[in-house]
């Protein structure tokens, strides 16, 4: 059984947020996806920045405003945002007293596309080769 205690976790401060990565887990599971719980603190924002992979929030606690590609709108407890590829955004918390935390899951990255196309030829080459 892999449990992956929040006690013991490595955060890190990174887009002007603490950032404690989950996915790829070192040593147990390297996914096509990554996935990492993000907190703002209070009344402050992450770096505005852009990616080369789509990646979802998922608003785990507190309240913010989030902008992509300028246009901005209000989040809380329980909303999910899509972020497209190469979007620009940041997500700033609102409250005063209270962190903003969100769960943050991305994908399609050119390194783990050319994963899974290498994935893919390599079933292929075992499905082709395998005794009808």
């Amino acid at each position: 059984m892999k449990i992956a205690r929040c006690r013991d976790a490595k955060v890190t401060y990174e887009y002007g947020c603490d950032l404690r990565r989950l996915f790829p887990w070192t040593g147990v599971v390297d996914p096509l996806w990554g996935g990492a719980i993000a907190s703002v603190r209070p009344l402050e924002a992450t770096s505005p920045h852009s990616h080369d992979e789509e990646e979802t929030f998922i608003i785990l606690s507190g309240v913010g405003d989030i902008s992509i590609d300028g246009e901005r709108a209000s989040v809380t407890r329980g909303d999910v945002i899509y972020l497209p590829r190469n979007s620009h955004h940041t997500i700033h918390n609102t409250s005063s007293t209270e962190r903003l935390e969100f769960l943050t899951i991305f994908w399609g990255s050119p390194e783990a596309n050319a994963r899974m196309a290498e994935m893919v030829r390599s079933q292929a080459a075992d499905v082709e080769g395998a005794p009808a």
